[in-house]
């Protein structure tokens, strides 16, 4: 049997970028589909949880299976798990079975990542030359986010046509997934060698738990923002359309933005190991939350200023999800299932912020005080300082270890 070589880094990022697109296009069309529904925010927070609930209840599962049941097969399985929530929105239109495909969107992609940045670590041994591992992270981080922002440019390119365009570019997404990993389903694992950027440094323990907790906090800005940006502009009266297209546009620059981030944190090494830098860039949470509630209390909200807003909260976002993932993957030893950690911090943070985002709504529109972007925009810095807090906390220690 010939041996069967890891996938090159350029189709890893290829399969990246076909899942986060479907992922988002498929969570922001069962959004669409929820608002044109006429549901609550409440109702829609708890069922943008529910959908965020099976990744964090998955992720876990995904490593424990790319480990030992084979990286490539689950990733084809996860992508497998997405594509039959599509069809299903497919099949019957409503905004049930919508929900149903975002549950089972988020529930392949929880399986899919941790198999792919197993292949991911491994694709340039196979190509001859590893390469430095803020390096490796950048280019994993490309991939998915550039997916990402696919999703949302998707999203508004189709906000005012039926919801089976969304579903039906995620469903072609997923099958085209998972028929390139199943041409891998034969590879083994792979380990690298603890050396170099991989070796031992004894504030790595503080470093991961403050860039999981910061990524907790981060996931709950950012999946409140996706779930609910809308809904809180369409109780103030602008228009379901309009909405759904300033929403589409913000996101998208919002995705844009932490792609940047990751550009950045790819060529400039400055940051490694100096928690007091990654902290700073992370101060875009609560500036562009303070715009959002700025927005809303001057009661004339802008697609520009919108933009603005969810540009500032993108780069933040770029800067805690780095830390989170490149920590968690310099470990010396079992990188994978701090890879699927990562990914379950991210889950918790992402089912968290629509339930709790929506009950803060619902509250705050009762109290009769101001509107639900002013609602949002709070809710969104307090979280914020919460994280931010954290880190400022936790850094010393990490300094004191040896971090700079």
């Amino acid at each position: 049997m010939p041996t069967v070589r890891p996938p090159p880094i350029l189709l890893l990022q290829g399969l990246n970028f076909l899942i986060g697109l479907g992922s988002f296009l498929t969570a922001m069309t069962a959004t669409s589909a929820w608002n044109r529904a006429g549901w609550s925010a409440v109702a829609i927070g708890a069922a943008m949880t529910a959908a965020n609930l099976c990744y964090a209840l998955l992720a876990s599962t995904g490593g424990r299976l790319s480990d030992g049941w084979g990286r490539a097969r689950t990733g084809a399985l996860g992508a497998v798990v997405s594509a039959v929530g599509c069809a299903l929105a497919l099949a019957i239109t409503s905004a049930e079975t919508a929900a149903a495909a975002a549950m089972l969107a988020f529930a392949g992609a929880a399986l899919f990542y941790p198999g792919n940045v197993g292949l991911f670590s491994d694709a340039p041994a196979a190509v001859g030359g590893a390469l430095p591992l803020h390096v490796k992270i950048s280019r994993y981080n490309l991939g998915w986010a550039c997916g990402n922002f696919g999703g949302f440019v998707g999203y508004f390119a189709f906000a005012k046509l039926p919801t089976a365009a969304g579903f039906g570019l995620s469903l072609a997404s997923y099958l085209a997934v998972a028929v390139i990993l199943l041409r891998y389903r034969r590879l083994p694992a792979h380990s690298l060698p603890a050396e170099g950027d991989r070796s031992p440094h004894p504030a790595l323990p503080r470093l991961i738990l403050m860039g999981r907790l910061g990524l907790t906090i981060a996931s709950i800005l950012a999946m409140a923002q996706i779930a609910l940006l809308q809904v809180v502009l369409r109780t103030m009266q602008v228009p379901v359309d309009q909405a759904a297209a300033w929403t589409g546009l913000t996101l998208t620059c919002y995705a844009a933005s932490y792609i940047a981030m990751f550009i950045l944190l790819g060529a400039w090494d400055g940051w490694v190991l100096k928690p007091w830098r990654l902290f700073l860039l992370q101060s875009g949470f609560l500036l562009g939350s303070l715009g959002y509630a700025a927005l809303g209390w001057w009661g004339e909200p802008s697609a520009p200023a919108l933009i603005v807003c969810g540009m500032l909260v993108g780069s933040a976002f770029g800067a805690a999800y780095t830390a989170s993932i490149f920590y968690s993957l310099r470990l010396p030893h079992g990188a994978g299932r701090a890879a699927a950690l990562h990914e379950t911090f991210i889950g918790v943070g992402n089912t968290a912020g629509p339930v709790l985002g929506g009950l803060v709504l619902w509250w705050w529109n009762g109290q009769q005080v101001a509107n639900g972007l002013v609602g949002l925009g709070l809710f969104m810095a307090v979280m914020a300082m919460i994280g931010l807090g954290l880190q400022v906390a936790m850094i010393p220690g990490a300094v004191r270890l040896g971090a700079r």
